[in-house]
């Protein structure tokens, strides 16, 4: 069993590493704490006895953004994904929010399939979109 709360300051370490072990893109320890500043209710962990997941967003007045899911990969395929996405969907209906998007990789098929089993759409794609020249794309849903 696990829980799922707010992200702490005290769990970016946590944080950071399973975005480093899971993640292509490498992120710095700063950018997590801006993230959690720019919204602290859209920015969820994964608890056991210690971080195995987590989800990041960003919003505005009618929408969010995932900016990352990551799970530890000791742990993947256990529901722990769809937990966090699904607690981060209620949470943007709760504050009014009307759509979520996110950027996934044109290679990340276990990724695009997961998000279309959560009821995202393929809406475009961006071209060069990570930093080794990938494109990505563009997912979308209604809440």
């Amino acid at each position: 069993m696990f829980l799922i709360r707010e992200f702490r300051e005290e769990d970016v370490y946590d944080v950071f590493r399973i975005s480093y072990e899971s993640l292509t893109e490498k992120y710095s320890l700063e950018l997590f704490l801006d993230i959690y500043h720019s919204w602290p209710a859209g920015f969820l962990v994964a608890v056991t006895s210690e971080i195995i997941g987590f989800i990041a967003g960003t919003r505005d007045n009618k929408s969010a953004r995932i900016l990352m899911l990551a799970v530890d990969k000791k742990i993947r395929g256990k529901g722990v994904g769809s937990a966090l996405l699904n607690r981060f969907t209620i949470q943007c209906k709760t504050e009014g929010l009307k759509s979520i998007s996110l950027e996934v990789r044109v290679s990340n098929k276990r990724a695009i399939e997961f998000y279309v089993n959560h009821g995202f759409q393929i809406i475009s794609m961006l071209e060069k979109y990570y930093t080794n020249g990938e494109a990505a794309y563009v997912m979308w849903k209604m809440i």
